[in-house]
């Protein structure tokens, strides 16, 4: 369990494990499942947006449909649990430019499982730089 300052392995696998279930769920359209791995009244933020509850259920459905990569992890123990950093590439199933995206996480021991207690989306433009939207090129 997380004390502040160290996770151990087993929870840094857990917390591997949630991040994987999370691309995992949304590539076979899994709302229910996607959302399971939320704690109650936790936030997505994309788009310059907050969603959480039903609107959080509504941004999943309503999403384009395709094939979350992700990359390498930086777990890092915090007060409450820990926080992720996580890069990812969305590739759109309609063929569509693909999205790189950076992923900063709050996540929390609840009720013995980890579950994100936010998730903040950003996107990376073409000069490289993180923005609350993908570039113009890359909107759907």
């Amino acid at each position: 369990m997380a004390d502040g300052r160290r996770l151990s392995a087993e929870d840094r696998q857990d917390i591997e494990d949630l991040l994987s279930a999370y691309v995992l769920t949304l590539d076979v359209d899994d709302v229910d499942g996607a959302l399971a791995l939320f704690a109650e009244g936790a936030e997505f933020r994309t788009y310059g947006r907050v969603f959480t509850g039903e609107k959080l259920r509504r941004m999943f459905t309503t999403a384009p449909k395709g094939q979350h990569l992700t990359g390498r992890s930086l777990v890092t123990p915090s007060a409450d649990g820990a926080t992720v950093r996580s890069q990812l590439v969305f590739l759109p199933a309609d063929g569509a430019e693909r999205r790189l995206t950076i992923y900063d996480d709050e996540v929390a021991l609840v009720d013995g499982r980890w579950l994100f207690l936010s998730r903040t989306v950003r996107f990376m433009d073409h000069d490289g730089l993180l923005q609350e939207r993908p570039p113009e090129s890359q909107r759907t």
